[in-house]
């Protein structure tokens, strides 16, 4: 996600959990973390396209950490 980077970014750990519909659309997002890369992530997340899902609602989460 070139477009988060940042010279001096926050590396605070989070996470994005996504909903994806029938077709793998990421609809609705939720973010537990308010740095200014877990905004962006969450916000490029939003309406991407992943594999289409076994069943719906499909949840999943993608959680960061820079240790």
């Amino acid at each position: 996600m070139p477009a988060c980077k940042t010279p001096a970014p926050d590396l605070s750990p989070f996470v994005v959990v996504v909903q994806l519909d029938a077709a793998g659309r990421i609809g609705r997002t939720w973010r537990k973390g308010n740095s200014p890369l877990s905004i962006c992530v969450q916000k490029t997340l939003q309406g991407r396209q992943l594999p289409a899902p076994p069943q719906t609602p499909f949840l999943t989460s993608f959680e960061l950490s820079f240790k």
